[in-house]
Parts: C-alpha cells; structure tokens; sequence
C-alpha cells in the first residue's frame, strides 16, 4: 500500500516537472497594444471581403474586423532562417501547423479588449521544445468560415521570425506580438481554376512564340 503511494506521489511529481519544462507562447499582440501601440494589426488586403465571404469589400490597410476572422501558427523548434514567399501562401517547411490549446483562436474573442486588428489568446500554447528555449513561426489568419488556413480564399500570415518561450509557470507569457514583425495582410487567394487558366495561357504563349521561331 505504502510503495503504491510513494510510487504515485513520484509519478505525479515527474508529470509536474515534465509540465514545467515545456516552452509556451502566446498568441497575442493586444495585451501591450495599450502601451503605445507598437504591435502590429492585422489589416485587409485589396479585394477581400469584410467578412471573409461575400457583400461589402474590407478597406485596403484598415484592421480587420473581429468577429470573422481566426488566427493561428505554424512553427518549428530552433531559430531557422527562412525567406518565405507572398502573405496568402502556405507557410514553407520546416514550418508544421501548430494543433492544440492555444495554437489556433477566434480573432477578438477571447481577449475581451476587442480592438480590430487584434488578438489576444486566453491560453499559451505548448510548442513542446524546452521553456527558455526558441521556436521560429508565423502567425496566420484566414476567415473563419473556410475551417482552416489551408482552404481559406482570404488569408495572409506574417513573416518568420524567433522568440523564446516560458514555463507555464512563467508570471509573465511572452506575446507573439513583441515579435512579430510587421503587419499581417490578409490577401484574397486566386481560386485553383484561375490559376489553372494562368497556366495554360502560359503554355500556350510559349508554344505559340516556338512555333514562330
């Protein structure tokens, strides 16, 4: 009876400590917008929809509205130097989607400041690589009818960049805001049967310049 105990108490024990030194991040860049302001708003880009669907067109530069729109990350462990293409691209490898508490959030939701162009997630979330440790990652944000960054048609995600991260224990969480640089623009994705089309006329053009040739 008495080694079941003590080997419980161990147990719990190593799932605390193990707890503890997880690193966690925070999806946020509102709670130091009060503080001049400096993190930087997710805005729109041309031609994309207020709401991520359809009827009135958001404001080219303006923040994003609240309600409509979700963020999440992609990120790996390390500090990783990346030249990642356009905003409305899928984010390159080694970057993964970030799935868990914490890695994906309602844009306006859950931060209960409510500025457009902000976001602030109740939870961190667990990147699964040593506190005080660095990850590399990009912020995305897609409207929220599509379910997932992947299948957006209005989408944007910032450029990669590093931060540390903390214990859970940490009194203080470490914003992806602090770090990330820049401004997200959320972009309108040209649909596959555009591209499609783009790449036929492509081909076309070429065989039309060999066959003059």
């Amino acid at each position: 009876m008495k080694k079941s105990i003590v080997l419980g108490i161990i147990a719990l024990v190593a799932g605390v400590a193990t707890s503890y030194s997880q690193g966690f991040i925070t999806l946020d860049n509102y709670s130091t917008y009060g503080a001049g302001g400096a993190d930087p708003a997710v805005v729109y880009g041309t031609g994309v929809f207020a709401n991520g669907v359809s009827g009135t067109l958001g404001i080219a530069g303006a923040p994003v509205s609240l309600n409509d729109w979700t963020v999440g990350l992609y990120f790996v462990g390390g500090t990783v130097a990346l030249t990642d293409p356009g905003s409305g691209t899928i984010p390159i490898s080694p970057l993964a989607l970030g799935t868990g508490t914490g890695a994906t959030i309602p844009m306006g939701a859950e931060n209960g400041g409510s500025v457009a162009g902000y976001f602030g997630a109740t939870h961190s979330f667990n990147t699964g690589v040593a506190a005080g440790s660095t990850v590399t990652l990009e912020v995305v944000v897609y409207d929220t009818a599509a379910g997932s960054y992947a299948s957006a048609l209005y989408r944007g995600h910032s450029a990669p960049f590093s931060m540390a991260t903390v214990a859970v224990t940490s009194p203080t969480p470490t914003y992806a805001g602090d770090f990330m640089p820049g401004q997200i623009s959320v972009q309108a994705v040209p649909e596959p049967t555009t591209l499609a089309l783009a790449g036929l006329g492509g081909l076309a053009l070429l065989a039309f310049r060999r066959k003059q040739a």
